[in-house]
């Protein structure tokens, strides 16, 4: 088809509208290398110092060095094709040098296919092609690597990202200049689109980079990776994937050998190919692929010092690198510093933002991302493979409830840059923002912002709420048709995220109000989400005692009194307190869920109901427990439950109010109720946990919570 259609145009005389023309002059000389007037097509090659124009004429393809660098590049081939030919394990083309610049190359295509997927015949010709030559050395007597360092050293080029370098000089200086490094001969672009097969036998071409100075493997892995970025468009994560299946089936090096001249092969393609690409005037966009990938591969090797979450926002920065964007209120350190429970606040277009979802979706270190869209932004949840939780606020526009505050054209128009090439928010506009958010929002700015908002925000700015929106809704985002808009999105926005309830049930003195207090916190601050403690039960109803003794007097008398002291033996009072009770679970219930879960609202509930069915005593109730059972199946279920449980001698090391034999009981009844609940629901959580630890107590609820679907 388009053949056809290139066909049609030409016809047509329409290819100037379609194709950009290319002037080339070509000198027939005594003796021409082709006939201008037969057929013949010609490829100008991609535009770098390694430019080569491939012409085809005849039966043969010319390569044709345009410049110093090429031409060393088709001698190299040239030489390279004398050490490979008389091969019967694979197949080259014949080869000729026309004059200095100009190389004749057999066409050897005639009845092949091209795969693109390493097969065993890869496998094998790679195999083969090593044999010509392997040796050993040190990495400190290596010196095509030696000069590829040297080479970086000097290399300065702005298009480059930032963190790229940073990694690429960790990884570098974590080498042992005594480690011995195994070389073998390499074709050294060993890809796809390089290769044909032909009866079982592999015909190769292109050998320009060919080399005896590569690592053990490096066509291997150069076939996988760039096949993988460049034509299967495919991320890092399953790139490396198909590298440890490919392995597996051919080469069955160790773990730790693959990623040793895994870890070499991306040295020596980086070094190498920055160089180049430093010199190219204009950059084509698999460039931008390629070193997106690259960086990422990188990661293997660096994960000793530092953790996935200072390395995915080092690939957060990178894969923004050449996007519009601009960090707001963000530090001035390098950009993985980043406090644990801070964000990342980024003023990016909601097309990019998309773009950089999928890209973390994709992305190896991530085992989940969770998004919540709003009309202005996409508040994105990272959570690492090691659990680490990273949170991303992309904002498209600056928004205080139903009124746009700052346009973010303007504030992408004002940003700059700064050393470690994370753009920033300019400090004017910085400070414009925190002036009116806390003013709007009125609460007190920080001492922290104080100085900063006097240097760069006018003093006759007002600091009145009600003068600043009057002010706000004279702007033209906010008026008219575009103010309604506004507040639909901002009602629209305040149910965009559900949030889930999570109880924490126990016997006095397990721990319940110091883990509740510290997962408070750690939502709060990490998982970014407001929380509300309830303790025992919704509370529409008052406890019973209120209705005889007063409000004050009742809550007094049932914080001075110990627990399970009552002392109701009626049945039918049971059934009356019960009924109580339940009620306020059952119409309760609704309310929470309006008022707090719908809202976004984390629910944290102190006690729950599992107390009237493990623990009734405790509400001074005496019923069957499969009354108090039964009565759960009607009751929303709690995302999350958890029992915390000690050894009695540490529960009454910290609280004497029970006897050892009733914390042995109770520690029975509510470990084989959460059993039984959890075999019956599996989506929804019921976990014991032993907490004689509060770090590991914390790190059990966290994990739970997070790596949740």
């Amino acid at each position: 088809m388009f053949s056809l259609f290139v066909k049609l145009l030409f016809v047509m005389h329409l290819q100037k509208l379609i194709f950009k023309k290319e002037t080339l002059y070509y000198i027939a000389g005594e003796k021409p290398i082709f006939d201008i007037e037969s057929d013949w097509a010609i490829f100008t090659g991609t535009v770098g110092p390694n430019n080569k124009c491939l012409l085809f004429s005849d039966g043969y393809f010319y390569k044709i060095a345009s410049t110093e660098q090429a031409k060393q590049l088709i001698h190299n081939e040239f030489q390279s094709l004398k050490i490979s030919k008389n091969n019967a394990k694979y197949i080259t083309p014949s080869s000729k040098m026309v004059n200095e610049y100009v190389l004749q190359l057999s066409d050897i295509s005639a009845g092949g296919e091209r795969v693109n997927e390493l097969t065993l015949i890869h496998a094998k010709t790679i195999l083969d092609i090593t044999k010509k030559k392997t040796q050993s050395t040190k990495v400190a007597d290596w010196r095509y690597f030696q000069d590829l360092k040297t080479d970086f050293d000097s290399l300065n080029d702005e298009r480059i990202p930032k963190n790229l370098l940073r990694k690429l000089k960790l990884v570098l200086s974590g080498i042992n200049e005594n480690e011995k490094v195994d070389l073998s001969f390499s074709h050294g672009d060993f890809t796809s689109w390089n290769c044909y097969i032909k009866d079982h036998t592999l015909a190769i071409y292109d050998w320009e980079l060919a080399s005896f100075e590569r690592p053990k493997g490096f066509d291997f892995f150069h076939f996988i990776i760039q096949n993988g970025i460049l034509i299967q468009k495919k991320s890092w994560k399953n790139i490396f994937k198909e590298i440890k299946e490919k392995n597996a089936i051919a080469f069955q090096y160790d773990d730790k050998e693959l990623e040793k001249y895994l870890k070499f092969y991306l040295l020596i393609n980086l070094l190498s190919y920055l160089k180049i690409y430093s010199e190219q005037e204009k950059w084509h966009v698999q460039i931008h692929w390629l070193l997106q990938t690259w960086t990422e591969a990188l990661n293997i090797f660096l994960t000793e010092n530092n953790t996935e979450r200072e390395l995915l926002i080092m690939d957060i920065f990178d894969q923004l690198y050449h996007t519009p964007y601009a960090t707001l209120k963000f530090h001035n350190e390098a950009p993985e510093n980043l406090k644990l429970n801070s964000d990342i606040d980024i003023i990016i277009s909601s097309r990019n933002a998309k773009k950089m979802i999928a890209f973390l979706s994709a992305n190896s270190l991530v085992q989940n991302v969770t998004t919540v869209k709003k009309s202005f932004m996409y508040s994105v949840r990272i959570i690492t493979k090691h659990h680490e939780i990273l949170n991303l606020d992309l904002i498209s526009q600056l928004k205080w409830k139903y009124l746009q505050i700052m346009d973010t054209n303007e504030v992408l128009a004002n940003k700059f840059k700064n050393s470690f090439g994370v753009y920033k928010v300019s400090e004017k506009d910085t400070a414009r923002f925190i002036h009116l958010f806390y003013h709007l929002n009125e609460s007190e700015i920080p001492d922290s912002y104080k100085n900063f908002i006097s240097e760069h925000v006018d003093s006759k700015k007002t600091n009145d709420k009600k003068t600043i929106i009057k002010v706000l809704k004279t702007k033209n985002d906010n008026k008219g048709f575009r103010f309604l808009k506004n507040v639909y999105h901002f009602l629209k926005d305040s149910f965009s995220e559900k949030g889930f309830i999570m109880t924490f049930s126990g016997v006095d003195g397990a721990g319940k109000s110091t883990v509740i207090s510290e997962v408070s916190e750690l939502i709060e601050k990490r998982y970014r989400r407001p929380v509300k403690i309830l303790r025992h039960r919704p509370s529409l109803l008052p406890i019973l005692s209120v209705w005889t003794k007063g409000k004050e007097k009742a809550h007094q008398d049932a914080v001075s009194s110990l627990p399970r002291q009552g002392n109701n033996k009626s049945p039918v009072s049971s059934l009356f307190r019960f009924g109580y009770y339940y009620t306020d679970y059952i119409l309760g219930q609704f309310i929470i869920y309006l008022k707090y879960v719908l809202r976004g609202k984390i629910v944290l509930y102190d006690r729950y109901y599992f107390d009237f069915i493990a623990d009734a005593k405790r509400s001074n109730i005496q019923l069957p427990k499969a009354v108090t059972e039964s009565g759960y199946h009607l009751l929303m279920k709690p995302k999350f439950n958890f029992f915390l449980y000690a050894a009695p001698e540490k529960i009454l090391s910290r609280k004497r109010e029970l006897s050892y034999r009733s914390i042995v009981d109770l520690t029975t009844e509510y470990s084989t109720l959460f059993s039984k609940l959890n075999k019956k629901d599996q989506n929804v959580k019921y976990l014991s946990i032993e907490n004689n630890d509060l770090d590991t107590t914390l790190d059990t609820i966290m994990n739970t919570i997070i790596t949740a679907k």
